[in-house]
Order: C-alpha cells, then sequence, then structure tokens
C-alpha cells in the first residue's frame, strides 16, 4: 500500500514538473514574440521618425520677392475675378505680395508677351484659357501655351450657357432651333469677334444646324447690355456673371455649353446630348504659367502653392460659389489638357474661323 502510494506521488510530481516546463516553455515563447514584436514596432517607428526629421529638415522653398499675375484682360469680367481670388490665396502660401496686373490688346498677346519678357525668376505669372490659342489660329501671333512653363490650372469652368431675353419666346434649345431653321441666318448670336466665342457660334451652326448669324457685339458686359436691351438675340455667358439676370428670369439659360452637366449651379440647365444634339463643349480652364526660362525650382515651389491653394477652404467656397470645379492639375498634366481642349474644341472649326474673319 506504502509502495502504491509512493508510486502515485512521484507521478503526481513528475506530471507536475513537465507542467510546469511546458507552462515555463509557453510563456518563453509568447515573450519571445512579443519582444519580436516590439522590436519590429520600434524598427518601424523609429523608421517612420527618421523619414519625418528628413521631411522635416529638407527646406521649403522661401519666397522673397513680390509675384505679378498679368491678367490679359481688362478688369471686371470672370478672368479677372478668378485671377483676383487666386491671388489672394496664393498670398497665404507665398508669404509675399501676390498682384494682378491687367494688361488688355491683341486678343490676351500683350499680356503674354510682357510675361515672357519679364525676367525669368518666376516672380511673373500669366492667367489665361482657350483664348490663348486664337491669336495662333489666325496666325498673327506665335504663342501658345508650349511658349510657357506650366505652373498649373487651378479652375475649371463649366458654366459657359446660351442665353436669351425672356421677351423671345424660347424657353429651351429646341425652340430657339425651330425659329432659326424657319428664318435661317437671321437670329443674331452677338460675342466678340476674334475670341473663343466667335468660334462656339460656328460649332453650333456646323453641329446644330442653327443657323445664326454672327454679330460683333464686344467682351462679356456689352454681350449682357445688348441681351438686355433686345439689340443682339442670342449670347454665350459664365453663367455667374449673368446670375442676376437669371435669378430675375430676364434671361433664360437653354443650354450648357459642356461635356456634362453641372450640378453646381442652382438650376437644371441641359446639356445639347439631353436634345439628342452633338455636345459642344465650351468649358474653359483657367491655366497659369510663367516664363520658359524660369528656374524648375522656383517652377515647383509655385506648383506646389497652386496645390496648397486647392485644399484652401476659402478658395475653394468662393470658387464654387460661382459655380466652377477647383482642380490641382499641374505641370505636364496640364499643359496637355490645354492642348487636349484646343485639338478637340477650338481646332476643328478653325477652317471656317478663319474665312469668316
Amino acid at each position: 500500500m506504502k509502495m502504491i502510494f509512493s508510486l502515485a506521488l512521484v507521478m503526481a510530481v513528475t506530471a507536475a514538473s513537465l507542467a510546469g516546463c511546458s507552462g515555463s516553455s509557453s510563456s518563453s515563447a509568447t515573450t519571445a514574440a512579443a519582444t519580436t514584436a516590439a522590436a519590429a514596432d520600434g524598427s518601424a517607428e523609429t523608421v517612420a521618425k527618421k523619414e519625418e526629421a528628413a521631411s522635416a529638415e529638407a527646406p521649403a522653398y522661401e519666397f522673397k520677392d513680390d509675384i505679378t499675375i498679368i491678367c490679359p484682360v481688362k478688369a471686371g469680367g470672370d478672368t479677372d475675378r478668378n485671377t483676383r481670388t487666386l491671388a489672394e490665396a496664393m498670398q497665404k502660401y507665398t508669404g509675399v505680395n501676390v498682384i494682378v496686373k491687367n494688361v488688355d490688346g491683341g486678343a490676351t498677346v500683350m499680356g503674354m508677351q510682357e510675361c515672357l519678357d519679364a525676367d525669368p525668376d518666376g516672380n511673373t505669372l500669366i492667367v489665361n484659357g482657350t483664348d490663348i490659342f486664337v491669336p495662333y489660329m489666325q496666325g498673327t501671333s506665335q504663342i501658345t501655351i508650349d511658349s510657357f512653363k506650366t505652373v498649373g490650372i487651378p479652375i475649371i469652368d463649366n458654366t459657359t450657357v446660351l442665353a436669351v431675353n425672356k421677351a423671345s419666346g424660347w424657353n429651351t434649345l429646341e425652340d430657339l432651333l425651330a425659329a432659326s431653321k424657319a428664318d435661317p441666318n437671321k437670329i443674331e448670336y452677338g460675342g466678340k469677334i476674334g475670341a473663343a466665342n466667335q468660334i462656339c457660334g460656328i460649332a453650333m451652326n456646323k453641329e446644330w444646324d442653327a443657323g445664326l448669324r454672327f454679330v460683333d457685339v464686344g467682351n462679356n458686359a456689352a454681350k449682357m447690355t445688348a441681351l438686355l436691351g433686345e439689340q443682339t438675340q442670342v449670347i454665350n455667358i459664365s453663367y455667374s456673371l449673368a446670375n442676376d439676370y437669371f435669378t430675375t428670369g430676364d434671361f433664360i439659360p437653354l443650354v450648357l455649353l459642356g461635356a456634362e452637366k453641372n450640378e453646381l449651379l442652382p438650376q437644371d440647365v441641359p446639356v445639347a446630348d439631353d436634345y439628342g444634339l452633338k455636345n459642344v463643349d465650351f468649358s474653359k480652364f483657367f491655366w497659369v504659367g510663367t516664363g520658359p526660362e524660369v528656374p524648375d525650382e522656383k517652377v515647383e515651389a509655385l506648383q506646389a502653392v497652386l496645390k496648397q491653394v486647392a485644399q484652401d477652404p476659402d478658395f475653394i467656397s468662393t470658387i464654387e460659389s460661382n459655380y466652377l470645379n477647383v482642380t490641382s492639375m499641374v505641370g505636364q498634366e496640364a499643359q496637355d489638357y490645354c492642348n487636349a481642349m484646343y485639338t478637340d474644341t477650338l481646332l476643328p472649326y478653325k477652317d471656317e474661323f478663319l474665312a469668316a474673319q
């Protein structure tokens, strides 16, 4: 009996010892795994801290001199308004004065030439849109987007509408086209000769068989005055510029001259495709460039500023209040976008445009 008890005691002690060894082994393995994980986490944290430190050590570009943005049209229009909004936002991120200088003349050529002639220090910028290509199409200038270093495109304007006076009795694009077909080349389309809006008239006539007769009435302000006084019958205009007239109902936006609808607009303006017609896309880009000899370091610093501007809540709010879209295209991407707009939107109507001059 004593032998059996002793044997049982030995077995119990042995089992306890084995259990203790097993527990110790498991605990050691767990500790080792935790140590390895902690080491890995520590290593990752160290790498992250080193990268952060390296980034912090990389000096940001220091803007020292005032920047001038040349707006190549008169004050008061949408290009001028957008330029001043951009200048205010850029000033926040450069820490220097950003000044707008209006240089009107030569269908934007005078302003562009002044930028090209400026010191190649990146302190002189130029803004423009599709009108930059018009003198080139006419053969009166060799300046294009490719003549500059592109900083970027901070704004896309998909708000150009075809508008009529409420007294016309036309409430839809179908109404206008029916009236035009009944009396071809009688309905006046008022615009500025030698500008993109003249090419837009050619495009509408070609793609929709619109039969509109182009009449030179001047810039955007003159177009609205002429339409309000029924001195012309149809104009194309950026929605925000004529917003008051659209709100009162004096003007009716018949169609959005873009490739897609703009959900920011305060009313649902159809595109041509909604009528079973080809979309005539005369949306506009707002491009920023500088001289071709400006050092890449300065151009890249300006591009970084545009990206900051595109994230700025005040800038976004102001731009969207005019129903425009904020974008952050810079460099080659922005340059390619502009050139594609020229190829797709303006170039197909070059022959008819030159014949009409």
